[in-house]
């Protein structure tokens, strides 16, 4: 009985590593610091910024 407990929970934890790794791999190409900014600034999130006022 305890051994099937043990096997149980290494196994539980076994799948709980794998899938934690499987989902904080990075997704294709990172962007590069101009990119990010960029970005940033089209989503309208730095409209209080005096650099960015027309």
């Amino acid at each position: 009985m305890l051994w099937f407990i043990l096997v149980s929970v290494a196994a539980i934890v076994g799948v709980s590593v794998l899938a934690g790794r499987a989902i904080s791999k990075p997704r294709g190409k990172q962007m590069t610091n101009t990119e990010k900014m960029t970005a940033f600034k089209a989503s309208g999130a730095m409209q209080h910024r005096k650099s960015n006022r027309n």
